[in-house]
């Protein structure tokens, strides 16, 4: 869900910026908005009373649910191409409306018909997602918490809009404020000296943003909290808080967020808790520390960055190349506003699933095997098997399509690497394999250094 949310919202930001004036037959573009736009949260509805009434076989339901996912985020996502490109929303908002001038206002006008069909989406799914809540809380032989329709929703906009649309929406704000003053139509390059410094802030704060946007408490005193600090202490790697991850119930799931220790957190899900003995707790929390310890998240930023980094090197040396391929792919009868509302966030959306997710569900292997390594170096079988266990018990009953994984192996994949792991060759092998992939990384940008430099 969070690759879709993403995707629609770099492109409702970008067909924003396509141009054009305003559009005929506007009656008819309004009611077809309105009409694609119920698509999804009908099936979303519909689907999900279905098989609300068999959710106590769980286990026979799962692959239907799976697919009733999946239907309902490609209808949300048809619909979303419907009203950017053939209804032409953002020109109706731009044009029409003659919202333009007010900053932000039609961004969030052209972003309305996108986000607000999740609301009735995640309503429709609503009773589907109760009934399995309640039946897990029974299983445990506790109380489930009463039904709340809008708390639920809220959850939702928290956890899956909250670090999407907000710093997106940051960026634009900021990008309009320095238009308003002419700092960027004078020079277009010097965006890029506003961007950095600001994408870096908002790197660096996001641990505030996370604790602050999804609902979290300190994990409280106790054994537990004790024994997860020691590990901390003994993996150096210390974190400012852990947190109980509030989600009543919903999610089972771990993070870890942050680069500096004084703005470093861990997270727990409430579920996490519920469902594992304290050994497995400990072995997740490995696992996530792993992921601090071997920088994954600068090194995936840095994969991401790379194509980034090439194209201001071959700028550099041909400054006219990108108006050159503009003109190109127009003179091949490409429509303009399509080259630059589509071509590049489809582009970009294709790398990051493609390059930066394989390379992710790599490093997500190598945080697997460090949670099953004892202090010596050594395979630990027993720690292994904690954490196979914590696997299954959080995975086991995902719902995620492998889509919504792009960033983490399957279970299988995963059970099937730490079953190879326990040889050491194999080990030896994958590190290796690691160690030239961050080779490679740093090679790219030294060469497009060089490009840039001596071209």
């Amino acid at each position: 869900m969070q690759l879709a949310i993403l995707a629609a919202v770099l492109a409702a930001l970008a067909a924003a910026e396509s141009g054009g004036g305003p559009v005929e037959g506007l009656g008819w573009r309004l009611l077809a908005i309105a009409a694609v736009t119920l698509v999804a949260p009908l099936a979303a509805f519909l689907g999900g009373q279905r098989l609300a009434l068999d959710v106590a076989a769980l286990d026979r339901s799962e692959r239907s649910i799976a697919r009733l996912q999946s239907i309902v985020v490609g209808l949300w996502m048809s619909a979303v191409l419907i009203v950017l490109f053939i209804a032409q929303w953002p020109r109706i908002v731009r044009g029409n409306w003659q919202l333009a001038g007010w900053p932000l206002l039609d961004e969030l006008a052209i972003l309305t018909p996108v986000i607000a069909p999740l609301l009735l989406v995640w309503a429709g799914l609503y009773r589907l997602d109760r009934a399995a809540q309640v039946a897990a809380f029974r299983a445990r032989e506790l109380e489930p918490p009463p039904a709340q329709l809008g708390r639920y929703l809220w959850l939702h906009v928290r956890h899956h809009l909250g670090l999407v649309l907000l710093p997106a929406l940051a960026v634009v704000g900021a990008f309009e404020l320095l238009g308003m003053f002419n700092l960027t139509r004078a020079r277009p390059d010097a965006a890029w000296w506003f961007a950095l410094p600001l994408l870096a802030t908002m790197l660096l704060l996001m641990p505030l943003a996370v604790r602050r946007v999804w609902r979290t408490t300190p994990l409280p005193a106790g054994p537990l909290r004790d024994e997860l600090e020691a590990i901390c202490r003994r993996e150096r790697c210390l974190v400012r808080e852990i947190l109980v991850w509030h989600t009543d119930g919903y999610m089972a799931n771990a993070a870890v967020v942050g680069l500096s220790r004084w703005l470093r957190y861990v997270l727990l899900t409430d579920a996490l808790l519920a469902r594992l003995k304290t050994a497995e707790i400990v072995a997740v929390l490995r696992h996530e520390l792993a992921h601090l310890q071997r920088w994954h998240l600068p090194l995936r930023l840095a994969l991401l960055a790379l194509p980034l980094a090439w194209w201001l090197a071959i700028n550099q040396v041909w400054p006219h190349l990108d108006a050159a391929l503009h003109y190109a792919m127009v003179a091949a009868g490409w429509p303009a506003p399509l080259v630059t509302a589509v071509m590049l966030p489809v582009c970009m959306l294709a790398y990051a699933v493609i390059v930066v997710g394989w390379y992710s569900r790599l490093l997500e292997h190598e945080a697997d095997l460090a949670a099953c390594l004892a202090d010596d170096g050594q395979f630990d079988s027993l720690r292994a098997a904690d954490f196979g266990r914590a696997l299954v018990l959080l995975i086991g009953r995902s719902r995620e399509s492998r889509l919504g994984q792009w960033l983490h192996p399957s279970l299988p994949d995963r059970l099937r690497f730490l079953r190879g792991a326990m040889e050491s060759a194999s080990r030896c092998a994958f590190e290796r394999r690691l160690v030239w992939i961050k080779l490679s990384i740093a090679a790219g940008y030294l060469a497009a250094l060089a490009v840039a430099l001596l071209g």
